[in-house]
């Protein structure tokens, strides 16, 4: 079963193999619950196979797979990409405000020979660049979980 149910994922990154698990396991799973209580009111459950498996069968089977897996990699491609630029550009920013707010400092405050001045004006401009690398990073999760919702809804098997 575990091999089967790995064979779901294809995705290059462990964030895209957990993604594509899950999404399929929550399909699976709600389908199981369908068979089985469709099973107890037929009362033939003394021979067939559990239910987690039937589902299983006709999930790996149904095109549902493939277009759970497909649409959930671009949407992890999308997330990673977002991330990737998001951190870099914050640490480009990072660097090129630090240096601009000490440049920026009035001159009497600049020619102290305390730094402290110079670092807190550093340390307010990371401040600042971090909460919005936070947003738009929370952003893309959102964005994420919200396709993933999607796309677990809209490839629901079939109630048997």
């Amino acid at each position: 079963m575990e091999s089967r149910l790995l064979s779901v994922v294809s995705g290059s990154s462990p964030l895209k193999n957990i993604v594509q698990l899950i999404s399929a396991v929550v399909i699976i799973f709600e389908h199981s619950f369908y068979i089985f209580d469709k099973r107890r009111y037929l009362q033939n459950q003394k021979e067939s196979a559990p239910s987690f498996y039937a589902a299983l069968d006709q999930y790996m089977s149904s095109s549902h797979a493939a277009d759970v897996r497909e649409v959930v990699s671009i949407a992890v491609q999308a997330y990673e990409a977002a991330i990737t630029t998001t951190t870099h550009a914050y640490k480009v920013a990072v660097t090129h405000t630090s240096e601009e707010a000490v440049r920026t400092l009035p001159t009497w405050r600049a020619k102290l020979p305390f730094e402290r001045f110079k670092k807190k004006a550093r340390e307010a401009s990371e401040r600042s660049k971090e909460k919005e690398k936070e947003a738009l990073c929370s952003q893309a999760e959102a964005e994420l979980i919200k396709t993933i919702l999607e796309t677990t809804s809209n490839h629901r098997l079939p109630r048997p």
